[in-house]
């Protein structure tokens, strides 16, 4: 009886210990693949917020206040901007964005990432049209709540400009 537990065990451990030797080899030789990807899908979601810059430059990336400022480069290596992903508080948990902003400190792009804001009130601020509404506006707009809430909802498109000020504001003594 000893015996068969014994031996069951070995074979356990024997098959156990091929598929932990295959999986590491699959994993060392996908790794690179899955670690371009990353950086091609974090570069595609940069250029839909700052869509002058063909190329992001991580190893430049500006920090102050807590957030990291990602240059965006054009075709002649130039900073045309910056992309920022910002987490702040909103109704009902973290929104989190990213934001695009030009040298003159003006937004050029939002984009809603993650939230967990109420269905049909406040997850209304992952629509294009309310994010786009975005574009062109610096730090010296104030917030209006008639023009940039919606109905029954005005806490999520309060905290998503909070959050674009606290970058903006940060932007400002990354940018001197």
């Amino acid at each position: 009886m000893e015996n068969r537990f014994i031996r069951f065990g070995s074979v356990l451990l024997i098959i156990a210990a091929i598929s932990a030797g295959c999986l590491a080899g699959v994993n060392s030789m996908t790794k690179g693949v899955i670690e371009n990807n990353k950086i091609a899908t974090a570069n595609a979601a940069r250029k839909e917020v700052l869509p002058t810059a063909v190329k992001f430059d991580e190893s430049l990336v500006k920090e102050n206040e807590g957030l990291k400022f990602i240059p965006g480069m054009d075709s002649s290596e130039e900073i045309v901007g910056y992309v920022v992903v910002v987490d702040q508080g909103g109704y009902g948990g973290n929104i989190n964005f990213s934001l695009g902003v030009d040298l003159e400190g003006k937004i050029t792009g939002l984009r809603i990432m993650n939230h967990q804001e109420t269905p049909g009130l406040g997850a209304k601020i992952t629509g294009i049209d309310w994010e786009n509404h975005w574009i062109g506006k610096d730090k010296a707009y104030t917030f209006n709540k008639s023009v940039d809430a919606f109905a029954g909802a005005t806490i999520s498109p309060s905290c998503v400009y909070s959050g674009i000020q606290k970058a903006l504001s940060a932007y400002a003594g990354v940018n001197k």
